[in-house]
Order: structure tokens, then sequence, then C-alpha cells
């Protein structure tokens, strides 16, 4: 609630609808009806199935935004357009690895707000086409490197949304 009264005394303008409530797939349907894009930032990969496979059934884009200790990714997802890759286009039907967590190896502070400042463009971005669309891409962030890299991300021909 806080973080909602803090953005409606900025802009007053703005329509929120703050939701206390965990999302799971009885819900997440519900949660995502009139919405115009997604963006994820959730912490784990049950959620984030959840989530993608709700935002391509519902053809909304989904901006997935993700952080693992030194490194980050970012990428646009529109899997129900020709040619254009799903979440699980990239991650299959089971990317968790349980022995792999950020609570355990930490994460790198301002790595989550560099991601999440281009997250929020990329959103602009599906509301408000400017510059080159990024669906079908995978901006690859190395902080220990001081690099990042756009890779293309290809609709795989296995994935059930390629049906």
């Amino acid at each position: 609630m806080a973080a909602a009264n803090f953005v409606q005394r900025m802009n007053p303008d703005v329509q929120l609808l703050p939701i206390d409530r965990r999302l799971d797939r009885g819900n997440v349907a519900r949660l995502l009806e009139g919405v115009d894009v997604v963006v994820d930032g959730c912490d784990n990969f049950a959620t984030r199935l959840i989530v993608a496979d709700a935002a391509l059934a519902a053809h909304v884009p989904l901006v997935s935004a993700a952080v693992g200790q030194f490194e980050g990714q970012l990428a646009v997802y529109r899997g129900w357009e020709p040619g254009k890759p799903c979440y699980r286009c990239l991650v299959g039907s089971d990317p968790d690895r349980p022995d792999v967590s950020c609570a355990d190896q930490g994460v790198l502070g301002a790595l989550t707000g560099v991601i999440g400042s281009l997250a929020a463009i990329e959103a602009v971005r599906q509301l408000v086409p400017f510059g080159e669309d990024s669906a079908g891409k995978l901006l690859l962030v190395d902080a220990l490197a001081f690099r990042f890299r756009t890779i293309a991300l290809p609709k795989d021909a296995g994935c059930p949304c390629a049906d």
C-alpha cells in the first residue's frame, strides 16, 4: 500500500489497484484482465511460469526481468505473434534449480535497479512503441565484465506456444 500511496501522490492521474494476495494459477487470469503489459520481476521460476503462461494466453506483452549475483537479463515476450518467442521458448518447462537461489548466492543490489529501470523502459515501449522492437531479443548484463550484449531469441519449434 505504501508504494501505491506514493505513486498516487506523485501522479494523481495514475489509477492504481493494489492487490494484497499471492498470485497463483487459480487467480492469475483474473488478475491480468484489462492489463496492457505485464512486468515480471518474480523471485522464483514457479511464479514466473504462471505469469508467463497467463500473459501468453491473454496475448499481453510480458517484460521479464531477472538478476542473479552479478548478472541480469531482460526480454520482451509476445509468443502469440508469428516468429516471436514466449518465455518457455527460453527456459522450457522446468527451469528451477533448487540448489541455486538469490538468498544463497546474493545479488548485487545496484544491478536490480539497472535491470528494473530497463524493464520500465520496455514496458513503456510496449504501450507506446518507439525505436526498435525488442521482442525476440534477450539483453544480457554482466556486471563483472562491464558488458551488455543482446542476442536473438528464436521461437522454439518444439515449444507448446508454437502450436
